[in-house]
């Protein structure tokens, strides 16, 4: 059994390295609430961490339940009984012996961090934009007079007045890390993306036209940037909805950070709704 100690040093663990995990409760087995409580811990690739729920095959299933709602950003807290579980992709257990279980899935997800490439405008309208949506924010400009509290009036935005390389490898970026890309020239922007394409960051956006995203892409390629790294940055950065006003720019690039996070098509609801089929 895992006692709350070991609990809370996995869940601090976690956090700091800012990774989700998953706790895995064993409330009821055929209608028999247990004194001692069984409990699993499990990453979001799936490894066990600690605990057991007292069967080695159970413990597979709800690890695999686990890892599809840490995946899922909307899922905090889930009871399922073992026919709900996740079977194994080659059907090979039956979840149906395991008689009438219960298991209650809370997941532990660290705090979001958005880190903004420039001062500038832009730059500017996103820190406040993500400060809205509740992360945890750090802006980072070369030039002091553009990572300063005049233009950053809000303390609970972190500021680095420092070279970006530098700024970046001073900083833990993790699954939990959002990263924009808003410099003050495409130099920069290159240089930024060069240092942070090959981290763990959930989201990487740069700012740039289609044209001058295309030539950075083809120079990085040249450079030996593996394919499947570029494909996961998000440049020209936002969703398409004609903004020409930073806090537009800023609007565009968080929903699209919300997309990603939250899943869905940026379509617009109404396309397919009652009143766009009323004739």
């Amino acid at each position: 059994m895992l006692t709350a100690s070991e609990i809370a040093q996995a869940l601090e663990a976690s956090l700091k390295a800012g990774h989700s995990l998953a706790i895995v409760s064993l409330m009821a087995r055929d209608g028999r609430i247990d004194e001692h409580t069984a409990r699993l811990l499990v990453a979001g690739d799936g490894a066990l961490i600690g605990g057991s729920l007292g069967d080695s095959v159970l413990d597979a299933a709800a690890a695999r339940q686990a890892v599809a709602l840490l995946a899922d950003d909307r899922r905090e807290i889930v009871v399922a009984d073992a026919n709900e579980l996740t079977a194994s992709s080659s059907g090979e257990i039956d979840l149906q012996a395991f008689g009438q279980v219960r298991l209650l899935f809370e997941i532990s997800r660290p705090p979001l961090e958005l880190i903004v490439c420039g001062g500038g405008h832009v730059g500017q309208a996103v820190a406040i934009a993500g400060r809205f949506l509740d992360f945890n924010v750090t802006v980072i400009d070369d030039r002091a007079d553009f990572a300063s509290r005049e233009k950053f009036p809000d303390e609970r935005i972190r500021l680095i007045a420092d070279d970006f390389v530098a700024a970046l490898r001073s900083l833990r970026i993790t699954p939990a890390t959002h990263i924009v890309i808003v410099t003050r020239g495409h130099r920069h922007d290159e240089i930024c993306l060069q240092e942070v394409i090959g981290s763990t960051a959930r989201y990487i956006g740069m700012i740039g036209s289609r044209r001058r995203t295309t030539t950075i892409r083809e120079r990085l390629k040249r450079e030996g940037v593996a394919p499947e790294l570029l494909r996961q940055v998000h440049a020209p950065i936002g969703l398409d909805i004609n903004a020409l006003t930073p806090e537009e720019i800023a609007l565009a690039i968080l929903a699209e950070i919300v997309l990603v996070r939250r899943g869905g098509s940026g379509a617009p609801k109404s396309a397919d709704g009652p009143m766009a089929r009323s004739r």
